[in-house]
């Protein structure tokens, strides 16, 4: 007996669809926060910055600023990131990630716009295609 044309079509999309919902996914990757911007290349921080090291990373801040600078110190294969969190009582709380993505050696900065008269807290950590290696201690900063 002969199985109509249909059938084989219908049963063939079924089997793709069960494939495809049974197939196991790998976990999204994401960096710390809900903010992440990848730095643009710089000449590092000027005067008046708290910079703050973890392995393979400086991470720079400075009140009353919205600049974080981020720099790979480190060939390890790794991206350099400053996680960082802000806060003040009447605005919304942020967090996010500085990816510097520029290779060992290079300082990156991300512009930021953060609220005056709160709190900014910043640490170095190290990632691997968005996934976390380590970190360092946070350091709180008054803006």
């Amino acid at each position: 007996m002969r199985t109509p044309r249909r059938g084989l079509l219908t049963l063939a999309a079924m089997a793709g669809v069960a494939v495809a919902l049974l197939t196991p996914t790998a976990a999204s990757a994401a960096y710390a926060g809900s903010e992440t911007d990848y730095a643009a290349a710089s000449n590092g921080p000027t005067n008046g910055y708290v910079c703050i090291g973890h392995t393979g990373v400086t991470a720079c801040f400075k009140p009353l600023d919205d600049l974080i600078y981020v720099k790979d110190t480190e060939a390890d294969g790794y991206a350099a990131v400053v996680e960082w969190s802000a806060d003040a009582p009447w605005d919304n709380y942020r967090s996010g990630s500085c990816v510097n993505k520029l290779g060992a050696g290079n300082w990156g900065v991300c512009n930021k716009n953060f609220v005056e008269d709160g709190n900014i807290s910043i640490n170095g950590a190290r990632y691997n295609n968005g996934n976390l290696v380590d970190d360092g201690d946070w350091i709180t900063l008054t803006t």
